[in-house]
């Protein structure tokens, strides 16, 4: 794993904890909210895998940020 997927995932990592922790959403609602088992949210969240890319639409609109915030591409 590259030094640039490290840092991405560690960013997607937070990004997803702190979006949920905002919202007031469990993990649990969090992945029934995106059609996704528990477990695959879960590794998302941990910084053990990256959604495909179908998934990251369903989280940005979940949330209503931009891909570029989730990726930490952009702070807003």
């Amino acid at each position: 794993m590259s030094i640039e997927e490290a840092i991405l995932l560690d960013t997607l990592r937070c990004r997803l904890d702190f979006l949920r922790t905002k919202n007031n959403y469990t993990k649990k609602e969090v992945a029934e909210r995106l059609n996704l088992p528990f477990d695959q949210y879960e590794s998302y969240e941990s910084g053990e895998s990256l959604p495909h890319i179908l998934e990251l639409i369903d989280i940005v609109d979940l949330y209503q940020v931009t891909l570029d915030y989730l990726v930490g591409r952009t702070e807003n």
